[in-house]
């Protein structure tokens, strides 16, 4: 991962990085709903971040035996952040089993304006007016979604479970998101990757084994190997890839702002691919929660 620390691109090929970052972000949701049926969520989680973990041992093993110290030292950290960076990528693709992969990409979309609460309550840092108001909007655009629009079913809490796991993993990654700045930078970026994957894949490996022997098995063919391999190496590693070497040249705030393009491919890749169909209940969240986060974002600074 040195060489992507050092490769700094024009800007025009860093906004190409983050727009593919986005692209293929939105693609592994997509795909994750297409195959569930075929690799179990639990199975496919472990296989798909445990392979990422081996790839990027092969680009920091030799920086290991260095930074070992700081790994002994911030071990709980990893822990934690590899949990809430893979825990909740499991119970997304759980989700997906019930749940369309367009409310899943939607609901994924308010998870700039939702991280502000973690950060409120374990770093105090101040929310605004506009951002509350932000948040407010995009915590409705996601009620407006997942009761279809139905005040009668946000009355009796009739939601679609697929939907209640998919804010779920939204939450644990506003968590991660909040917490991952506290490791040593001096880890440098692919090792704290490789450690993040690698104690995140270990810790669903207990769920992987109930569900392989109680449940189903992650099927042992060339179409269940591919899906991984895809789900690892582009869906996971690429994209991560792309918006590392991007940062350099836009920075993490304008990278970020790419970041809203997830929803607009996740939602045109799953009419395409898999027949899903675009409702006006997903209009009105969608707008609710494009406004909660542009509240959030362009608020933060502005005191009230």
């Amino acid at each position: 991962m040195k060489l992507l620390a050092d490769f700094k691109p024009t800007p025009a090929i860093a906004y190409m990085f983050v727009t593919g970052t986005a692209f293929l972000f939105a693609t592994s949701t997509v795909v994750s709903r297409g195959v569930h049926e075929i690799i179990p969520p639990i199975g496919g989680t472990f296989w798909r971040w445990f392979l990422a973990a081996m790839i990027m041992l092969a680009f920091v093993w030799r920086e290991l035996p260095g930074k070992s110290a700081l790994i002994r030292k911030h071990w709980r950290l990893i822990v934690l952040l590899g949990i809430l960076q893979i825990g909740p990528s499991a119970v997304l693709f759980l989700g997906l089993n019930f749940t369309t992969a367009i409310n899943a990409t939607l609901i994924n979309a308010s998870q700039p304006a939702l991280t502000v609460l973690p950060a409120w309550l374990l770093t105090r840092d101040r929310i605004t007016a506009g951002q509350a108001i932000g948040i407010f909007a995009a915590l409705a655009g996601i009620i407006v979604m997942v009761s279809k629009g139905s005040l009668a079913a946000v009355l009796a809490l009739k939601f679609n479970v697929g939907d209640i796991l998919a804010l779920t993993a939204i939450l644990g990654w506003t968590l991660y998101a909040t917490l991952q700045h506290r490791l040593p930078s001096e880890l440098g970026a692919g090792v704290k990757l490789f450690v993040i994957f690698l104690t995140g894949s270990l810790s669903v490996l207990p769920f992987y084994l109930i569900e392989t022997a109680f449940f189903r098995s992650v099927p042992a063919s060339m179409s269940a190997l591919g899906i991984i391999a895809f789900l690892g190496i582009v869906g996971s590693l690429a994209g991560i890839a792309l918006w590392n070497a991007a940062l350099s040249t836009v920075g993490p705030n304008r990278a970020t702002i790419f970041l809203n393009l997830v929803p607009v491919f996740g939602v045109s890749l799953a009419i395409i691919f898999l027949g899903e169909q675009l409702f006006a209940h997903h209009l009105a969240g969608a707008g609710l929660v494009a406004l909660g986060v542009i509240l959030v974002v362009t608020r933060a600074r502005k005191r009230v």
